[in-house]
C-alpha cells in the first residue's frame, strides 16, 4: 500500500510540474485523495510563482538575431526554393521554434551569468533557516542541503546569486523560534520581489527505527514570493521557514514551505 501511494504521489507531482491541475490529480485517485491533497497543495503553493515573461530587452535581442538571419536569405535562394515546397504552416512553426530557442538561450544566459554576492560578516543581508514544528519529532536528525540562493529585484528579471557558507542544516535543531544563519553579506539596496532557493539532498534518520530515508521535495527550486527591502544602514534578516509532514500513516514524508512564517525583517543599525 505504501509503495502504491509513493508511486501515485510521484506521478501526481510530475503531472502538476507539467501543468495538470490539482483537482484532476485528486479526481483520478479518489481512494488516496485525502492523503494526497495536503501534500500536493503545499507543492502547488510553492510552485505557483515566477511565471516567466521575457523582458522587452530580451525580446528585442531575439528579434535582432532573427532579422539578421533572415537578412542572409538573398544568398540562400536554392534553400528557399526548397522551403517553398513545404506547407506554409510548417515553415511558420519552424520559425516560431527558432525564435523561442533564441529567447530561451538569452534568458538562460542571463540567469547563469547572475552576479555572485560575496559573503561578509558585517553585511547588510543575512539568510536564515528555521523549522515550524510538525512531524520533525519523528526524526533523530533531518538534513537539508541548500545549493544556492538567488535574489530577484522587483520589476526585473535580474537576479543576484550567493552560495551558502553553511550548505547543510539539521532541522531537528531549529524548531520553533530557533534558526540558523547560513549566509551573510553585502546586497545592493533596493526592493526585491522573490527569493529562489535551489535545494539539493534532503534526508532524515527516523528516531523509532533508525532508518535513513530521502524526503520528497516539490521541485528542485523553491520560489518565495515575499517582497522585501534591503537598505544600507540596517541588517535585513530573511528567514526560510520549512517543515516536514507525513502523508497519513504511510511512512512517506514531504518537505513543506511555511509561507506565513517566512519572510524578512530589519534589525539593528550597521556599525559605521
Amino acid at each position: 500500500m505504501a509503495e502504491d501511494f509513493d508511486r501515485i504521489l510521484d506521478e501526481c507531482i510530475d503531472r502538476i510540474n507539467r501543468g495538470d491541475s490539482l483537482v484532476d490529480c485528486l479526481s483520478d485517485y479518489p481512494a488516496y485523495s485525502e492523503e494526497l491533497k495536503p501534500l500536493l497543495q503545499s507543492m502547488h503553493d510553492v510552485q505557483k510563482t515566477c511565471a516567466f515573461a521575457p523582458s522587452a530587452d530580451t525580446k528585442r535581442a531575439a528579434r535582432q538575431k532573427l532579422q539578421a538571419a533572415l537578412g542572409k536569405q538573398q544568398h540562400m535562394k536554392p534553400v528557399l526554393s526548397f522551403f517553398r515546397l513545404i506547407p506554409r504552416r510548417a515553415v511558420w512553426a519552424t520559425v516560431a521554434v527558432l525564435v523561442l530557442a533564441i529567447v530561451g538561450t538569452l534568458v538562460i544566459q542571463s540567469v547563469l551569468n547572475a552576479p555572485k554576492l560575496v559573503p561578509s560578516p558585517d553585511g547588510n543581508f543575512a539568510f536564515l533557516i528555521s523549522d515550524e514544528p510538525s512531524d520533525i519529532n519523528d526524526f533523530e536528525n533531518f538534513d537539508i542541503t541548500i545549493l544556492r540562493v538567488e535574489l530577484q529585484a522587483a520589476d526585473s528579471k535580474e537576479r543576484l546569486e550567493f552560495i551558502p557558507e553553511v550548505e547543510t542544516v539539521d532541522l531537528t535543531r531549529l524548531q520553533g523560534d530557533e534558526s540558523r544563519e547560513i549566509w551573510r553579506g553585502h546586497v545592493p539596496a533596493g526592493q526585491y520581489s522573490h527569493i529562489h532557493i535551489y535545494i539539493g539532498e534532503v534526508k532524515g534518520k527516523l528516531g523509532l527505527t533508525g532508518q535513513t530515508i530521502n524526503v520528497k521535495v516539490p521541485g528542485d527550486v523553491v520560489h518565495m514570493p515575499i517582497p522585501f527591502e534591503v537598505t544600507v544602514d540596517m541588517v535585513t534578516l530573511y528567514t526560510f521557514d520549512i517543515t516536514v509532514v507525513e502523508a497519513g500513516n504511510s511512512g512517506t514524508y514531504i518537505l513543506k514551505l511555511q509561507l506565513s512564517e517566512s519572510g524578512a525583517w530589519q534589525e539593528q543599525e550597521l556599525l559605521q
